[in-house]
């Protein structure tokens, strides 16, 4: 990271920063401007406890450390996240930023089609715009629902009016689904980050983390002042149980034929448990949610997962049954097959005590995939999809043809945990995936995900572990001889752990 900076320039120039990121909001004659409330906001890091000032927004905020309310605030906010990215495209050169209203009203003319932007592209980097756009609405006290219609405002605002190419409905869907997913997420895990009951260079650097996680909800906390106003933590951003570790080690990954193959590669991951999945009333979605994200081992990201509780409800003898309703976001890429989806699920958990500090958990689940997206096997290389949809060069992508499918489908998971003060140390996991492709290659694709993972702690915080996986798909074609391709790929991890809980 270099040499420390002193909070002072520092300040300055995340100042400078935010007024890149977004244009500032309209506000009224007798409200300060955000440069003049950020610098006021920096400065006070470095001064000593005084009376605090009136809160101008104190009729609008639900609690004394909540944001202030105002839809039509979101609203502009992600106007104004779409105007940054069409200048960001425009900057880079991207001919399909130069917009106008006669592309406006000729890509309402035409309607939905199926774009080719790069698989990365499309299943993490329009989430990750998607989430911008909820964030817009969590950042201006916009409940989950609410913040989640405005994904969906800027996700088919950028569609028809941010690019020249026609409306993308692959597009869509991975934008809003996905960024409703990563948006809460980011939204929740930059909370956890915040501090506002502190004041000095350490709340600084903390809102300065935060920001960097959750830009749009960062930029207001400055503008309005509230990243130096001392209040305490909104109370539906504090979980009610939290754990999680970091990991760093190789894996191995082979064929049907070979084991293992090659030298290992190098991976880092974590994994984050907000709130307790297991138990527990809820009607406050993403109250709990798991998350796991891998740097390296075959790409620069090459797995990410979530899993955000929608509603949650106990039952049985002392609530040993959990009921929930749940939304998953997946990205995986591996030697078996680049695959991304957004789904729901329906799932039933159990826990039974060990011991004092031992217990079982099994869980069992199943769900809809609303659209997701497996790399395509050409039955030759000269077999292509028939036809192809315009190229979406608007987000830097080839114009060739794409080579992966797009369709919805079903899932079904069994997990079952040994846990230790309530952290997994044994983890026994088998994932089914059905999708049927209705752009690419007609074909039916399965899918199956097995793990066995064992972790032991070494020395207070520092653990092992070692993992087993094996991925398998199946592909059935629709062609007239019904041809059918499998491929399976055993994988082995070893590596060192860090408890972060």
């Amino acid at each position: 990271m270099g040499k420390p900076l002193r909070p002072r320039p520092l300040a300055a120039a995340l100042v400078s920063a935010l007024l890149i990121h977004a244009a500032p909001v309209a506000a009224q004659d007798t409200e300060p401007s955000f440069l003049a409330r950020a610098i006021e906001s920096a400065s006070l890091f470095e001064q000593p406890a005084q009376t605090p000032a009136p809160d101008p927004y104190a009729a609008a905020r639900p609690c004394a450390g909540c944001p202030p309310r105002s839809v039509g605030r979101s609203f502009l906010q992600v106007t104004v996240v779409n105007v940054f990215y069409g200048i960001a495209n425009l900057v880079r050169g991207q001919v399909t930023a130069r917009v106008t209203p006669k592309t406006w009203w000729e890509n309402m003319e035409n309607g939905w089609v199926w774009d080719l932007d790069d698989f990365v592209v499309n299943q993490i980097g329009h989430p990750y715009q998607g989430s911008n756009y909820y964030n817009g609405g969590r950042a201006n006290g916009l409940s989950f629902y609410e913040s989640a219609a405005m994904a969906a405002f800027g996700s088919a605002t950028w569609e028809f009016y941010g690019e020249t190419n026609k409306p993308s409905l692959n597009d869509f869907i991975n934008t809003t689904l996905g960024g409703i997913a990563i948006g809460e997420v980011l939204h929740r895990v930059s909370w956890l980050m915040r501090d506002p009951t502190k004041s000095g260079s350490g709340r600084l650097w903390s809102e300065i983390g935060a920001t960097v996680l959750d830009p749009v909800t960062g930029y207001n906390r400055f503008r309005r002042g509230d990243a130096s106003r001392i209040a305490e933590k909104p109370a539906d951003m504090v979980p009610s149980a939290l754990s999680g570790f970091a990991s760093a080690g190789a894996l191995w990954r082979g064929t049907e034929h070979e084991p293992f193959q090659g030298s290992g590669q190098a991976f880092l991951e974590a994994d984050l448990f907000y709130g307790d999945l297991l138990h527990g009333r809820s009607r406050s979605p993403y109250d709990a949610f798991a998350m796991t994200m891998r740097f390296g081992g075959g790409g620069p990201v090459s797995e990410a997962r979530l899993l955000g509780r929608l509603l949650g409800e106990p039952f049985g003898k002392n609530g040993k049954f959990q009921f929930s309703v749940a939304q998953a976001y997946d990205f995986q890429k591996n030697d078996a097959y680049a695959f991304g989806a957004q789904s729901f699920d329906g799932g039933v958990a159990f826990t039974h005590p060990l011991s004092s500090r031992i217990s079982l958990a099994l869980l069992g689940s199943g769900g809809l995939t609303v659209l997701g997206a497996i790399d395509s096997l050409p039955l030759g290389v000269e077999e292509v999809p028939e036809e192809e949809p315009e190229s979406d060069a608007g987000q830097g992508v080839s114009e060739g043809p794409r080579f992966y499918d797009y369709g919805p489908g079903s899932k079904y998971t069994v997990r079952a945990l040994l846990l230790r003060d309530n952290a997994p140390f044994a983890v026994a996991f088998y994932e089914g995936r059905q999708l049927f492709s209705l752009d690419g290659l007609r074909a039916n694709h399965f899918l199956q995900h097995a793990r066995l993972d064992l972790r032991v702690p070494i020395y207070r915080k520092i653990g092992f572990g070692v993992a087993g996986e094996f991925f398998s798909r199946h592909t059935y074609y629709q062609d007239a001889a019904k041809t059918e391709r499998e491929f399976r790929y055993p994988q082995f991890r070893t590596y060192l752990t860090w408890d972060i809980s």
